[in-house]
Protein backbone atom coordinates (compact mmCIF):
# COMPACT_ATOMS: atom_id res chain seq x y z
CA UNK A 1 0.00 0.00 0.00
CA UNK A 2 1.49 3.25 -1.04
CA UNK A 3 2.12 6.03 1.82
CA UNK A 4 3.07 9.71 1.49
CA UNK A 5 6.45 10.66 2.53
CA UNK A 6 7.87 14.28 3.30
CA UNK A 7 11.21 14.52 2.34
CA UNK A 8 12.91 17.13 4.24
CA UNK A 9 16.72 18.29 2.46
CA UNK A 10 17.78 21.48 4.73
CA UNK A 11 20.07 22.34 2.28
CA UNK A 12 21.46 25.53 4.29
CA UNK A 13 19.21 24.50 7.98
CA UNK A 14 16.11 25.36 8.77
CA UNK A 15 13.80 28.01 10.89
CA UNK A 16 10.43 28.41 11.45
CA UNK A 17 9.72 30.86 8.96
CA UNK A 18 12.11 28.61 6.10
CA UNK A 19 10.25 25.88 6.80
CA UNK A 20 6.50 27.64 6.38
CA UNK A 21 7.79 29.29 3.47
CA UNK A 22 8.87 25.76 1.80
CA UNK A 23 5.58 24.32 2.63
CA UNK A 24 3.56 27.65 0.87
CA UNK A 25 6.28 27.03 -1.69
CA UNK A 26 5.17 23.24 -2.01
CA UNK A 27 1.31 24.08 -2.70
CA UNK A 28 0.17 24.84 1.28
CA UNK A 29 -2.99 27.11 0.36
CA UNK A 30 -2.28 30.55 1.79
CA UNK A 31 -6.23 31.16 2.41
CA UNK A 32 -6.18 27.87 4.50
CA UNK A 33 -2.75 29.45 6.45
CA UNK A 34 -4.25 32.70 6.59
CA UNK A 35 -8.15 31.21 8.25
CA UNK A 36 -5.74 29.90 11.40
CA UNK A 37 -3.47 32.63 11.64
CA UNK A 38 -6.52 35.15 12.15
CA UNK A 39 -7.66 33.27 15.26
CA UNK A 40 -4.36 33.93 16.96
CA UNK A 41 -4.05 37.86 15.83
CA UNK A 42 -3.22 38.10 11.95
CA UNK A 43 -4.06 41.25 10.91
CA UNK A 44 -4.59 42.42 14.07
CA UNK A 45 -1.40 41.63 16.41
CA UNK A 46 0.83 40.81 13.12
CA UNK A 47 0.90 41.00 9.35
CA UNK A 48 1.98 37.92 7.14
CA UNK A 49 4.80 39.18 4.45
CA UNK A 50 5.54 37.26 1.76
CA UNK A 51 8.39 37.47 -1.40
CA UNK A 52 9.69 35.40 -3.62
CA UNK A 53 13.54 35.43 -3.81
CA UNK A 54 16.47 33.90 -4.95
CA UNK A 55 19.56 31.96 -3.11
CA UNK A 56 22.09 30.98 -5.42
CA UNK A 57 19.77 31.19 -8.86
CA UNK A 58 16.99 29.24 -7.09
CA UNK A 59 13.60 30.97 -6.69
CA UNK A 60 12.07 30.45 -2.80
CA UNK A 61 9.29 31.97 -1.00
CA UNK A 62 10.89 33.91 2.32
CA UNK A 63 7.96 34.62 4.87
CA UNK A 64 7.75 37.10 7.75
CA UNK A 65 5.53 38.10 10.16
CA UNK A 66 5.98 41.69 11.16
CA UNK A 67 4.69 43.21 14.51
CA UNK A 68 1.80 45.62 14.54
CA UNK A 69 1.43 47.92 17.10
CA UNK A 70 -1.55 46.71 19.39
CA UNK A 71 1.19 44.00 19.78
CA UNK A 72 2.99 45.88 22.14
CA UNK A 73 -0.07 46.34 24.86
CA UNK A 74 -0.81 42.19 24.46
CA UNK A 75 2.35 40.50 24.84
CA UNK A 76 2.75 36.92 23.24
CA UNK A 77 2.37 34.32 26.11
CA UNK A 78 5.80 33.30 27.61
CA UNK A 79 5.21 30.44 29.33
CA UNK A 80 4.18 26.66 28.10
CA UNK A 81 0.78 27.24 30.25
CA UNK A 82 -0.09 30.39 28.85
CA UNK A 83 0.83 28.90 25.15
CA UNK A 84 -1.95 26.17 26.06
CA UNK A 85 -4.53 28.41 27.59
CA UNK A 86 -3.65 31.24 24.52
CA UNK A 87 -4.14 28.22 21.50
CA UNK A 88 -7.18 26.45 23.47
CA UNK A 89 -9.17 30.11 23.40
CA UNK A 90 -7.65 29.86 19.88
CA UNK A 91 -10.62 27.06 18.69
CA UNK A 92 -8.15 25.96 16.01
CA UNK A 93 -8.36 22.78 14.68
CA UNK A 94 -7.59 19.99 17.12
CA UNK A 95 -4.87 18.42 15.04
CA UNK A 96 -3.24 21.38 14.24
CA UNK A 97 -3.47 22.38 18.50
CA UNK A 98 -2.34 19.12 19.12
CA UNK A 99 0.79 19.66 16.38
CA UNK A 100 1.25 23.25 18.16
CA UNK A 101 1.80 21.71 21.82
CA UNK A 102 4.21 19.01 20.41
CA UNK A 103 6.86 21.63 19.13
CA UNK A 104 6.25 23.80 22.21
CA UNK A 105 6.56 20.58 24.48
CA UNK A 106 9.62 20.32 23.34
CA UNK A 107 11.11 23.43 22.78
CA UNK A 108 10.13 24.02 26.51
CA UNK A 109 12.12 20.78 27.40
CA UNK A 110 15.17 21.55 25.63
CA UNK A 111 15.07 24.93 27.63
CA UNK A 112 14.28 23.01 30.73
CA UNK A 113 17.59 20.75 29.99
CA UNK A 114 19.71 23.57 29.28
CA UNK A 115 18.67 25.76 32.22
CA UNK A 116 18.54 23.44 34.76
CA UNK A 117 14.54 23.86 35.12
CA UNK A 118 11.39 22.60 34.62
CA UNK A 119 9.34 22.30 31.60
CA UNK A 120 6.26 24.35 33.69
CA UNK A 121 9.16 27.38 34.57
CA UNK A 122 10.54 27.72 31.85
CA UNK A 123 10.11 30.55 30.19
CA UNK A 124 10.47 31.93 26.26
CA UNK A 125 12.40 35.04 25.35
CA UNK A 126 13.57 35.16 21.87
CA UNK A 127 11.14 32.19 20.82
CA UNK A 128 8.59 34.38 22.37
CA UNK A 129 6.82 36.62 20.31
CA UNK A 130 3.52 36.23 17.87
CA UNK A 131 6.29 35.73 14.46
CA UNK A 132 7.39 32.41 16.56
CA UNK A 133 3.86 31.42 17.48
CA UNK A 134 2.54 32.21 13.63
CA UNK A 135 4.97 30.01 12.31
CA UNK A 136 4.54 27.06 14.36
CA UNK A 137 0.75 27.48 13.71
CA UNK A 138 1.63 27.87 10.45
CA UNK A 139 3.85 24.61 10.07
CA UNK A 140 0.86 22.75 12.30
CA UNK A 141 -1.58 23.99 9.76
CA UNK A 142 0.72 22.72 6.44
CA UNK A 143 0.75 19.29 8.14
CA UNK A 144 -2.63 18.71 8.73
CA UNK A 145 -3.48 19.41 5.04
CA UNK A 146 -0.78 17.79 3.06
CA UNK A 147 -0.60 14.23 5.79
CA UNK A 148 2.58 12.94 5.77
CA UNK A 149 2.55 9.47 6.65
CA UNK A 150 6.28 9.24 6.59
CA UNK A 151 9.24 11.57 6.89
CA UNK A 152 13.16 11.32 5.39
CA UNK A 153 15.66 13.56 6.40
CA UNK A 154 19.37 14.29 5.47
CA UNK A 155 21.86 15.36 7.69
CA UNK A 156 21.41 18.96 9.71
CA UNK A 157 24.20 21.61 8.89
CA UNK A 158 25.60 23.35 11.61
CA UNK A 159 27.12 26.66 11.91
CA UNK A 160 29.59 28.15 14.01
CA UNK A 161 30.83 31.43 15.69
CA UNK A 162 28.87 33.47 18.49
CA UNK A 163 25.14 35.06 18.52
CA UNK A 164 23.83 37.70 21.40
CA UNK A 165 20.34 36.50 22.81
CA UNK A 166 18.37 37.03 25.98
CA UNK A 167 21.20 34.93 27.83
CA UNK A 168 23.94 36.96 26.98
CA UNK A 169 26.42 35.62 24.35
CA UNK A 170 26.12 31.84 23.29
CA UNK A 171 28.12 29.43 21.04
CA UNK A 172 26.28 28.47 17.55
CA UNK A 173 24.46 26.06 17.41
CA UNK A 174 22.90 27.72 20.62
CA UNK A 175 22.32 24.69 23.71
CA UNK A 176 18.44 24.55 23.20
CA UNK A 177 19.19 23.40 19.30
CA UNK A 178 22.11 21.34 20.79
CA UNK A 179 19.80 19.79 23.13
CA UNK A 180 17.18 19.30 20.51
CA UNK A 181 18.83 17.44 17.76
CA UNK A 182 20.24 15.16 20.40
CA UNK A 183 20.26 11.52 18.65
CA UNK A 184 19.97 12.95 14.86
CA UNK A 185 22.92 13.38 11.71
CA UNK A 186 24.22 16.54 11.86
CA UNK A 187 27.32 17.74 9.48
CA UNK A 188 29.79 21.13 10.22
CA UNK A 189 29.29 23.67 7.67
CA UNK A 190 32.29 25.91 8.75
CA UNK A 191 29.84 28.84 7.74
CA UNK A 192 30.02 31.26 10.44
CA UNK A 193 26.07 31.73 10.93
CA UNK A 194 23.24 30.49 12.97
CA UNK A 195 21.76 28.15 10.80
CA UNK A 196 19.32 26.27 12.89
CA UNK A 197 17.12 28.46 15.07
CA UNK A 198 15.38 26.89 18.09
CA UNK A 199 11.83 27.22 16.53
CA UNK A 200 13.23 25.15 13.36
CA UNK A 201 15.01 22.58 15.35
CA UNK A 202 11.72 22.10 17.58
CA UNK A 203 9.57 21.44 13.93
CA UNK A 204 12.29 18.80 12.36
CA UNK A 205 12.78 17.29 16.03
CA UNK A 206 8.86 17.12 16.01
CA UNK A 207 8.13 15.54 12.60
CA UNK A 208 10.68 12.85 13.27
CA UNK A 209 9.18 11.86 16.54
CA UNK A 210 6.32 12.09 15.16
CA UNK A 211 6.38 10.28 11.94
CA UNK A 212 7.94 6.68 11.12
CA UNK A 213 11.32 7.39 9.33
CA UNK A 214 11.58 5.94 5.74
CA UNK A 215 15.18 5.05 4.67
CA UNK A 216 13.99 3.20 1.36
CA UNK A 217 16.02 3.97 -2.01
CA UNK A 218 12.84 3.15 -4.23
CA UNK A 219 10.07 5.61 -4.50
CA UNK A 220 8.33 8.62 -6.30
CA UNK A 221 8.78 12.12 -5.83
CA UNK A 222 6.13 15.05 -6.20
CA UNK A 223 6.79 18.25 -6.43
CA UNK A 224 8.86 20.18 -3.63
CA UNK A 225 8.87 23.73 -2.17
CA UNK A 226 12.07 25.67 -1.24
CA UNK A 227 11.96 27.87 1.88
CA UNK A 228 14.34 30.92 1.93
CA UNK A 229 16.28 31.71 4.89
CA UNK A 230 17.37 35.68 5.76
CA UNK A 231 20.75 35.99 5.09
CA UNK A 232 22.89 35.21 1.86
CA UNK A 233 25.78 32.58 2.40
CA UNK A 234 28.81 32.04 -0.13
CA UNK A 235 29.13 28.66 0.61
CA UNK A 236 25.47 26.92 0.24
CA UNK A 237 22.11 28.57 -0.38
CA UNK A 238 20.37 29.26 2.72
CA UNK A 239 17.20 26.93 1.93
CA UNK A 240 15.10 24.50 3.49
CA UNK A 241 13.29 22.05 0.54
CA UNK A 242 10.52 20.13 1.44
CA UNK A 243 9.36 17.26 -1.22
CA UNK A 244 6.27 15.00 -1.18
CA UNK A 245 6.29 11.70 -2.45
CA UNK A 246 5.19 8.28 -2.39
CA UNK A 247 6.97 5.23 -1.52
CA UNK A 248 5.18 3.69 -4.65
CA UNK A 249 6.57 4.62 -7.74
CA UNK A 250 3.26 3.73 -9.87
CA UNK A 251 1.00 6.00 -7.44
CA UNK A 252 -0.21 9.12 -8.77
CA UNK A 253 0.75 12.17 -6.09
CA UNK A 254 -1.43 14.97 -5.90
CA UNK A 255 -0.60 18.15 -8.44
CA UNK A 256 -3.55 19.91 -9.31
CA UNK A 257 -2.94 23.63 -9.49
CA UNK A 258 -6.46 24.61 -8.53
CA UNK A 259 -7.41 23.79 -4.55
CA UNK A 260 -11.19 22.59 -4.33
CA UNK A 261 -13.85 23.26 -1.66
CA UNK A 262 -17.16 22.29 -1.06
CA UNK A 263 -19.85 24.81 -0.36
CA UNK A 264 -23.83 24.62 -0.20
CA UNK A 265 -26.04 26.38 -2.05
CA UNK A 266 -29.33 27.78 -1.64
CA UNK A 267 -32.50 29.29 -3.44
CA UNK A 268 -35.43 30.78 -3.03
CA UNK A 269 -37.84 31.88 -5.54
CA UNK A 270 -39.41 35.07 -4.54
CA UNK A 271 -42.52 37.09 -6.33
CA UNK A 272 -44.02 38.89 -3.32
CA UNK A 273 -40.85 40.79 -2.23
CA UNK A 274 -39.80 44.53 -3.37
CA UNK A 275 -36.54 44.89 -5.24
CA UNK A 276 -35.10 47.43 -2.61
CA UNK A 277 -36.03 44.84 0.42
CA UNK A 278 -34.53 41.52 -2.37
CA UNK A 279 -31.41 44.13 -1.85
CA UNK A 280 -31.76 44.37 1.65
CA UNK A 281 -31.15 41.29 1.82
CA UNK A 282 -28.61 40.48 -0.36
CA UNK A 283 -26.11 42.91 1.46
CA UNK A 284 -27.25 41.09 4.96
CA UNK A 285 -26.58 37.93 3.77
CA UNK A 286 -23.02 39.09 2.32
CA UNK A 287 -22.54 40.21 5.89
CA UNK A 288 -23.47 36.95 7.60
CA UNK A 289 -20.72 35.02 5.91
CA UNK A 290 -22.42 34.43 1.90
CA UNK A 291 -19.44 33.94 -0.09
CA UNK A 292 -21.69 35.24 -3.23
CA UNK A 293 -25.56 36.27 -3.61
CA UNK A 294 -26.75 36.18 -7.06
CA UNK A 295 -30.60 36.99 -8.41
CA UNK A 296 -32.43 36.88 -11.93
CA UNK A 297 -35.87 37.52 -12.74
CA UNK A 298 -38.19 34.92 -13.56
CA UNK A 299 -42.04 34.05 -14.94
CA UNK A 300 -43.92 32.50 -12.57
CA UNK A 301 -47.41 31.01 -12.54
CA UNK A 302 -50.39 33.60 -13.43
CA UNK A 303 -47.95 35.62 -15.62
CA UNK A 304 -46.77 36.94 -12.05
CA UNK A 305 -42.70 38.42 -11.96
CA UNK A 306 -40.64 37.28 -9.27
CA UNK A 307 -36.76 37.02 -8.77
CA UNK A 308 -34.64 34.06 -7.94
CA UNK A 309 -32.41 34.44 -5.16
CA UNK A 310 -28.79 32.47 -5.02
CA UNK A 311 -26.65 32.09 -2.18
CA UNK A 312 -23.25 30.29 -2.19
CA UNK A 313 -21.82 29.75 1.49
CA UNK A 314 -19.79 27.42 3.71
CA UNK A 315 -22.11 24.55 5.05
CA UNK A 316 -20.53 26.32 8.94
CA UNK A 317 -22.41 29.00 8.01
CA UNK A 318 -25.60 27.70 6.63
CA UNK A 319 -27.77 27.40 10.51
CA UNK A 320 -27.41 31.55 10.30
CA UNK A 321 -28.02 32.03 6.69
CA UNK A 322 -31.08 29.55 6.22
CA UNK A 323 -32.59 31.71 10.28
CA UNK A 324 -31.48 34.78 8.04
CA UNK A 325 -33.45 33.92 5.03
CA UNK A 326 -36.78 32.78 6.72
CA UNK A 327 -36.79 35.96 8.76
CA UNK A 328 -36.15 38.47 6.34
CA UNK A 329 -38.20 37.24 3.90
CA UNK A 330 -42.02 35.76 2.86
CA UNK A 331 -40.71 32.34 1.38
CA UNK A 332 -41.91 29.02 2.62
CA UNK A 333 -39.11 26.84 1.50
CA UNK A 334 -35.32 27.03 0.16
CA UNK A 335 -33.96 24.94 -2.21
CA UNK A 336 -30.20 23.43 -1.20
CA UNK A 337 -27.68 21.39 -2.75
CA UNK A 338 -24.22 20.59 -2.34
CA UNK A 339 -21.58 21.19 -4.39
CA UNK A 340 -17.84 21.65 -4.98
CA UNK A 341 -15.73 24.64 -6.59
CA UNK A 342 -12.16 25.15 -7.48
CA UNK A 343 -10.70 28.51 -6.60
CA UNK A 344 -7.76 30.30 -6.55
CA UNK A 345 -5.98 31.98 -4.06
CA UNK A 346 -6.47 35.37 -3.41
CA UNK A 347 -5.41 38.17 -1.43
CA UNK A 348 -5.39 42.21 -1.15
CA UNK A 349 -1.72 43.80 -1.20
CA UNK A 350 -0.76 47.80 -1.42
CA UNK A 351 1.50 49.31 -3.88
CA UNK A 352 3.06 52.73 -4.82
CA UNK A 353 2.65 53.28 -8.24
CA UNK A 354 3.89 56.87 -10.11
CA UNK A 355 0.20 57.71 -9.98
CA UNK A 356 -0.41 56.53 -6.36
CA UNK A 357 -0.67 54.09 -3.79
CA UNK A 358 -3.57 51.63 -4.71
CA UNK A 359 -4.42 48.10 -3.44
CA UNK A 360 -5.05 45.09 -5.95
CA UNK A 361 -6.40 42.02 -5.87
CA UNK A 362 -4.12 39.24 -6.62
CA UNK A 363 -4.64 35.51 -7.76
CA UNK A 364 -3.17 32.76 -8.08
CA UNK A 365 -3.12 28.85 -8.17
CA UNK A 366 -1.90 26.09 -5.88
CA UNK A 367 1.67 26.28 -6.94
CA UNK A 368 1.58 30.17 -6.63
CA UNK A 369 1.95 31.16 -9.90
CA UNK A 370 -0.25 34.07 -10.15
CA UNK A 371 -3.22 34.40 -12.72
CA UNK A 372 -4.74 37.86 -12.54
CA UNK A 373 -4.28 40.80 -11.00
CA UNK A 374 -7.07 43.20 -10.48
CA UNK A 375 -6.51 46.85 -9.33
CA UNK A 376 -9.29 47.76 -6.33
CA UNK A 377 -12.41 50.17 -8.43
CA UNK A 378 -12.24 52.39 -5.58
CA UNK A 379 -8.68 53.41 -5.53
CA UNK A 380 -9.04 53.49 -9.52
CA UNK A 381 -11.71 55.98 -9.15
CA UNK A 382 -9.93 58.36 -6.77
CA UNK A 383 -6.46 58.13 -8.51
CA UNK A 384 -8.21 58.82 -12.08
CA UNK A 385 -9.81 62.12 -10.44
CA UNK A 386 -6.80 63.41 -8.87
CA UNK A 387 -4.97 63.01 -12.53
CA UNK A 388 -7.73 63.83 -14.40
CA UNK A 389 -7.30 61.01 -17.07
CA UNK A 390 -9.66 58.29 -18.33
CA UNK A 391 -10.46 55.34 -15.64
CA UNK A 392 -9.61 52.23 -18.43
CA UNK A 393 -6.46 53.96 -19.43
CA UNK A 394 -5.32 54.58 -16.56
CA UNK A 395 -5.91 51.05 -15.42
CA UNK A 396 -3.88 50.01 -18.21
CA UNK A 397 -1.04 51.90 -17.26
CA UNK A 398 -0.81 51.05 -13.66
CA UNK A 399 -1.21 47.29 -14.31
CA UNK A 400 1.17 48.05 -17.03
CA UNK A 401 3.85 49.24 -14.48
CA UNK A 402 2.69 46.18 -11.91
CA UNK A 403 4.74 43.87 -14.52
CA UNK A 404 7.19 44.79 -13.51
CA UNK A 405 6.80 44.36 -9.94
CA UNK A 406 5.30 40.63 -11.28
CA UNK A 407 9.02 38.91 -8.79
CA UNK A 408 7.15 40.49 -5.95
CA UNK A 409 3.51 38.95 -6.14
Amino acid sequence: MSKKVLFIDPVGGFSGDMFLGAFLDLGLPLKLLRENLEKIGLGRLFSLNTASVERHGIAALKVDFPALVEAAANPAPKTMAAVKSFLTVAALPEKVTETCFEIFHRLAAAEAKVHGSTIEKIHFHEVGDYDTLADIVGVATALDWCGPELVSIKPVPLGTGFVDCAHGRLPIPVPAVVALLEGLSVVESGIEAELVTPTGAAIFKTLVELFPTFTKSDYKLGRCGYGAGSHQHLERPNLLRLTLGSTDRGSVIDDKPYALEPFIILEVTLDDMTPEKVAALQGRLLTCGALDVVSWPVAMKKGRLGVILQIILRQTDEPSIVNLVFSESPTLGIRRRQCERYFLEREIRQYRTIFGEIRCKIARDQHGKVLNIKPEHDDLVALAERHVLPLTRLEQLILSELQTLEKEL
